[in-house]
């Protein structure tokens, strides 16, 4: 069974030489692909370039989106890093080993990391199938950007190859939809509950639509589920 790579995601990163630094602790453990989101520094960037040593090939091929939305619409898995509770109602996990026997090695796997002052934010959770902290000791659980990639990059290499173990017992659905499926139908939804009023006082608005999006991240829903949810509403409607 042929291994799909995850790929890092970074999410509004402020300093150049962390985005090189992560692309050097990548390629030392065989990943390629790196998403930016909204740098803070105009790309692209020499500081970067020049951290990255021996891994320029990474900087260069980098994909760029506006919206972390956008950036997530062809992957089935979506793995958030933080060290901060957000008080979501999502799977949790800070164990690389059981991490990665949860997901099949064979899906389109993102693994998104927040900026270096704040982390990930409510909203950039909002579609993450599992949040994974990395189990620091508690008098200081915050990790340099470029660290936090390469502990992560190491154990998932140390799980599909160095231990030559591939996971048969994922837990979750393998025929789940792309994310791209999954955001075009949230905001169908979401414009059909402004519609018709359920979305309830306008200042509970966003936080009622986050616990929606929440419970159905957790549902794990297939193409076709996906698709017989858009025509009951559909239907409902008429």
């Amino acid at each position: 069974m042929k291994i799909i790579k995850p790929v890092i995601v970074l999410v509004k990163p402020q300093l150049p030489e962390n985005i090189g630094l992560v692309a050097r602790a990548m390629d030392n453990c065989g990943l390629e692909k790196l998403i930016i989101i909204n740098p803070r520094e105009k790309w692209p960037n020499k500081r970067a370039l020049n951290a990255s040593a021996n891994s320029k090939k990474i900087i260069n091929n980098v994909k760029f989106f506006n919206s972390l939305e956008e950036a997530l619409y062809d992957f089935h898995f979506i793995i958030a890093t933080t060290a901060r509770k957000r008080y979501l109602q999502k799977p949790t996990q800070n164990n690389t080993n059981q991490l990665f026997e949860q997901f099949p090695s064979n899906k389109k796997t993102a693994i998104i990391f927040g900026p270096e002052n704040s982390g990930l934010s409510n909203e950039d959770l909002i579609f993450a199938d599992l949040i994974f902290n990395i189990d620091t000791a508690k008098s200081n659980s915050s990790l340099n950007l470029a660290h936090a990639v390469l502990l992560i990059s190491f154990s998932w290499r140390n799980f599909f190859f160095l231990k030559k173990k591939i996971s048969h017992k994922n837990k979750l659905n393998n025929n789940k939809a792309l994310k791209k499926n999954f955001i075009f139908f949230m905001n169908f939804l979401k414009n059909e509950l402004e519609d018709v009023g359920f979305l309830y006082p306008k200042t509970k608005a966003k936080s009622m639509f986050e616990n929606i999006k929440t419970m159905l991240i957790r549902a794990s829903l297939s193409e076709s589920e996906i698709k017989t949810l858009w025509g009951m509403i559909k239907k409902l409607r008429k």
